[in-house]
């Protein structure tokens, strides 16, 4: 089978895993109340949210300046900046693809080899991956009592503290519990483990991000990167909490709330969906169904206005950035004949 036709198949049953993720969402609620709600949002949080999160992609095509600097490669912010909006846009069609986009854009624009323009992507990624950990950490810690309360009520059925929630309730124990089991499974299996693909597969992660790590120490500039990394996440989180008040559902939701969206969100996100497309909804609503007693129709709602808004946006800047990008690989083409 040729490499286009699998290729064809895994992004045909991406797509059908994603409108079937819509569909079943869309089943659990009356979708015209849904509508009505969403129609009733506050458009002012909505676009200052979305302002928000364009202002992250610039800061991000910043930061991807800053990587590339080391390698002698010094596009202007403006031109890192189509690439990323690029990348976004072409996530929306077919998932995973942004990475190698952005790259082949920056290829054309400035001659960025790809292979070196890809080895700094995955740089990023890796300190978005830790970012992430550490946010998923302060999240467990900031909700830890509601969190539990979920467990002890929804899991066991109880209103009262029990054995069963207690040990659900104390992290160092069950994390050290279940490390302890992985890690005799791993010793016991570990010949096996090797042979399979998904293990080399985790084992080029983990080096790849390690690596990643490790890059910080060649860069000219290492305050502005790790400024720019911190400045992302604030502009996620904000765009997250700040959607909030445009519904009144969720307006008086704290903002704790809003870092454990935010963490849920960005796990719906990094589903293997086109732009997120249904596990980014589902994933939302139950969060706020399960942890702070929301509807799910007023889940969904602001699910769809935040999600909504965000692709509106990159619709519309990310497929600017395809026309720039095209009419700026063409300047490149000219410029070098010259």
């Amino acid at each position: 089978m040729s490499s286009l036709i699998k290729n064809i198949i895994k992004y045909s049953l991406t797509l059908a895993l994603a409108v079937a993720l819509v569909f079943y969402v869309l089943s659990t609620v009356n979708v015209t109340e849904m509508i009505n709600k969403v129609k009733q949002a506050k458009l002012s949080w909505v676009i200052l949210g979305v302002s928000i999160n364009l202002l992250s992609h610039f800061s991000r095509a910043r930061r991807w300046n800053l990587l590339l600097e080391p390698m002698g490669y010094k596009p202007k912010t403006s031109r890192t900046f189509v690439a990323v909006m690029v990348g976004y846009f072409a996530n929306l069609f077919l998932p995973r693809m942004g990475e190698i986009s952005r790259c082949a854009v920056l290829k054309r624009t400035d001659h960025v080899p790809i292979d070196k323009a890809f080895g700094t992507v995955v740089a990023e990624r890796a300190f978005d991956f830790i970012c992430l950990i550490v946010l998923i950490g302060l999240s467990l810690i900031l909700e830890f009592n509601r969190l539990t309360t979920f467990f002890s009520e929804k899991v066991f059925n109880k209103t009262t503290p029990t054995a069963e929630a207690g040990l659900i309730s104390n992290p160092f124990l069950w994390g050290s519990g279940i490390l302890g089991l992985c890690a005799i499974f791993f010793v016991i299996f570990l010949e096996k483990i090797k042979n399979l693909i998904i293990y080399q597969k985790i084992l080029s992660f983990i080096k790849g991000v390690l690596e990643g790590i490790f890059s910080i120490r060649n860069l000219k500039r290492k305050n502005e990167f790790i400024f720019h990394t911190i400045f992302i996440w604030l502009c996620y989180y904000f765009m997250t909490y700040l959607v909030f008040f445009s519904l009144e559902a969720t307006s008086s939701l704290s903002p704790a709330a809003g870092l454990v969206l935010l963490v849920v969100g960005g796990l719906g996100m990094s589903a293997p969906v086109q732009g997120g497309f249904g596990a980014f909804h589902e994933f939302v609503s139950s969060a706020l169904e399960g942890f702070y007693n929301l509807s799910k129709l007023d889940g969904l709602a602001f699910a769809v206005v935040i999600h909504t808004s965000q692709t509106l946006a990159v619709i519309i800047v990310g497929g600017a950035a395809v026309i720039a990008a095209l009419f700026l690989s063409r300047k490149t083409q000219i410029d070098d004949l010259r």
